[in-house]
């Protein structure tokens, strides 16, 4: 199971960048495609140009090396406080790469990829741009959604990271109580309607799961969320 502070999401996706380069530099076969989601390339090169010598150097050093591997990894990966990818969809990939193999697949979306309407329908984003020019505004729509669900279980993922109080983070638990209650009204059968919601706001959070908790509406954190998907 994926388990995780996530109030220190940042560190963690650090760490696990830093690990998943290791170990493919030290024990894999590789291009620098496969590379690209971990290492800093331009950092690699002024290690590259400091040394006189050229990347396929530094790999071939790194093979079957791990403590070698690790300072190259450690020095050149990309760095979270860099990435543009949300913390969120790194928790939903961590996900996936445990349930995945019990035949339950966690898909992130991108931003606007599927979202919900007031009326009860999911808009791609080719559908709602063309609802756009025939007048449907953007006031019609719930929040994005974050995932899709699909194998062993089908469904829908709003997921979020809150930690600490504040405004924003009142604006998150009214988002995921709105679909919270689209889900209650619109949900299908044999689908599931996930509220990924990792917090340390205790109270708001079990306010969220009184309301909506069910069957077929999950109000979960990350490792209740794998275990309703039955990883122990």
């Amino acid at each position: 199971m994926f388990a995780a502070d996530l109030s220190k999401v940042r560190e963690v996706r650090q760490k696990t960048t830093d690990k998943n380069l290791t170990e493919l530099l030290c024990f894999s076969e590789f291009t620098d495609k496969d590379l690209r989601p971990y290492l800093n390339f331009k950092s690699l090169d002024r290690l590259v140009a400091k040394r006189g010598t050229d990347r396929k150097d530094i790999y071939n050093k790194c093979q079957g090396n791990y403590d070698y591997a690790e300072s190259v990894a450690h020095g050149n990966s990309i760095k979270a406080s860099r990435q543009g990818s949300k913390d969120e969809f790194f928790v939903l990939n961590e996900i996936d790469k445990v349930t995945s193999s019990t035949g339950t697949y966690v898909r992130c979306l991108n931003n606007q990829d599927l979202r919900p309407t007031h009326d009860g329908r999911l808009l791609t984003k080719m559908q709602f741009k063309l609802l756009q020019e025939e007048g449907l505004g953007k006031y019609e729509c719930l929040k994005s959604l974050d995932g899709i669900i699909s194998g062993n279980f089908e469904g829908y993922i709003f997921a979020k990271i809150v930690f600490g109080e504040g405004g924003h983070q009142d604006n998150v638990f009214h988002e995921a109580a709105a679909f919270g209650q689209w889900a209650q009204e619109y949900g299908e059968d044999g689908k599931i309607y996930v509220l990924l919601i990792d917090t340390d706001l205790d109270s708001k959070y079990n306010e969220l799961k009184e309301s909506y908790d069910s069957e077929n509406i999950w109000v979960v954190n990350h490792t209740e969320f794998q275990q309703r998907l039955g990883i122990k």
